[in-house]
């Protein structure tokens, strides 16, 4: 492993290459040429974060050790995230609801559903992830939302799912499948509070945003 050097000066002012390189130099004794080489593949470092496996492997010179350092910074990130959501109490509203489950799509290259399960005094109970597909579908059968929700014993719950590669905009299916959803569990006497769609680090309520006025 290479020996850490040093920082020049405080972090906050240094490039991104810079940045990148000092990250690097922990596995690494060429820091500075790999995130040369990085840069010039990625347009930024968002996109040196998001990126997959397969596409950091295919950088010059990338070895197993900096790609798994790579993958490590933004699951930090992400989990970072999740702590400060699960320390709130209660979710009282859609905002509430969206901040919450934003930070469970930190990331996401491919299409995810997950159903945040609550008591009767919006306490989260449990927030599952229930489907992970390809960046244009994940489906998953209405009878496995309310199963969860009944082994959970949650009173109401938040249906969430994302748009790795478009706007957090409900599509036709997001309404038709929320309604089909609502209806089956008002039979089990369980609410369905909202449906969440999450696009990059924006979400869309459905019960906020007029598509489900009778939510």
């Amino acid at each position: 492993m290479a020996k850490r050097k040093n920082l020049p000066r405080t972090p906050d002012s240094m490039t991104d290459a810079e940045l990148l390189a000092l990250l690097l130099q922990f596995t690494r004794d060429d820091a500075n040429e790999l995130a040369e080489k990085i840069l010039a593949q990625f347009p930024s470092i968002a996109d040196v974060m998001e990126a997959g496996k397969e596409d950091l492997a295919a950088v010059e010179g990338m070895d197993d050790d900096t790609i798994l350092l790579l993958r490590l910074v933004p699951e930090l990130h992400r989990r970072y995230f999740l702590s400060r959501s699960r320390a709130e109490t209660r979710l009282t509203d859609s905002h509430d609801y969206g901040s919450y489950l934003l930070p469970y799509f930190y990331g996401a290259r491919d299409e995810m559903v997950y159903l945040l399960l609550l008591d009767g005094a919006g306490r989260v109970i449990n927030c599952r992830m229930l489907g992970k597909g390809t960046v244009s579908s994940a489906s998953v059968p209405i009878r496995k939302l309310v199963q969860e929700a009944l082994t959970a014993n949650a009173a109401a719950v938040v249906l969430a799912h994302n748009h790795p590669a478009g706007l957090a905009l409900p599509s036709k299916e997001d309404v038709e499948i929320t309604l089909r959803l609502r209806e089956a569990l008002e039979v089990m006497d369980i609410v369905l509070l909202d449906h969440i769609v999450v696009a990059d680090d924006d979400f869309v309520s459905l019960r906020d945003s007029g598509y489900l006025r009778r939510l």
